[in-house]
C-alpha cells in the first residue's frame, strides 16, 4: 500500500519528530477503562501510585514519554469510513461497549517489551483499567503495510479475522 500523496523522496514523521531519529523502540500506550468501573484498584499500593501527573512527571524525566493526551469520552467521537468511494460518517461512539480507550501516550524504550511493560505497569489507570501495548512500525511509503501484516500474521500461525482481512483490503484499494 502506498498513500496517494505521498513522495518516494520524502521522509515522512509525525508533527515534532522531523528532526530526531528514533532512539529506542516505539510503543503505542492506549489507556483502556471501563465506564463506570473502579477507579485505582485496592492492590495495597499507596494513593500517590494513583496521580497520573506524577507518572507524567516521571516518564517525561527518564525520556521515555514522547507525547499522551487525554481523549474525550467515545460519545464525542466521530467514525469516517470510506466504502466504495462513498464516504460515511457516523457520530458518537458504541454504547454498547464494555471498555473504551480514554487516552494514549506514545513512548519510546530502550530495553523493547519489558521495558514498555515497566512503564506501562506504573501507569496509575493499570490498576483499575487497563494498558494496551502496540509497537510501532517504521512507516516506509515504498513498503506494503497490508501484505505485511498479512506476512506476519501467517510467520505467527494466525490468519486474520474477515473484518479485518476486508478492513485491510479497503485500505490497500
Amino acid at each position: 500500500m502506498r498513500w496517494p500523496d505521498a513522495d518516494p523522496d520524502e521522509r515522512i514523521v509525525p508533527a515534532g519528530f522531523a528532526d530526531e531519529a528514533p532512539r529506542g523502540r516505539r510503543y503505542l500506550m492506549l489507556v483502556v477503562v471501563e465506564p463506570g468501573g473502579e477507579r485505582g484498584a485496592a492492590d495495597g499500593a499507596p494513593a500517590e501510585d494513583d496521580d497520573p501527573e506524577a507518572w507524567v512527571q516521571e516518564m517525561d524525566g527518564r525520556g521515555v514519554r514522547r507525547f499522551g493526551e487525554v481523549l474525550r469520552p467515545p460519545a464525542d467521537a466521530t467514525f469516517v469510513r470510506r466504502r466504495h468511494g462513498e464516504v460515511l460518517v457516523t457520530d458518537g461512539g458504541f454504547t454498547e461497549a464494555k471498555e473504551w480507550v480514554a487516552g494514549f501516550d506514545l513512548i519510546e524504550v530502550q530495553g523493547g517489551l519489558a521495558e514498555a511493560i515497566e512503564v506501562a505497569s506504573k501507569h496509575p489507570m493499570a490498576r483499575g483499567g487497563a494498558i494496551e501495548l502496540r509497537p510501532l512500525w517504521p512507516f516506509d511509503v515504498h513498503e506494503d503495510h497490508v501484505a505485511r501484516t498479512e506476512r506476519e500474521a501467517a510467520e505467527r500461525g494466525l490468519r486474520l479475522e474477515p473484518a479485518a482481512a476486508e478492513a485491510l483490503a479497503e485500505v490497500a484499494r
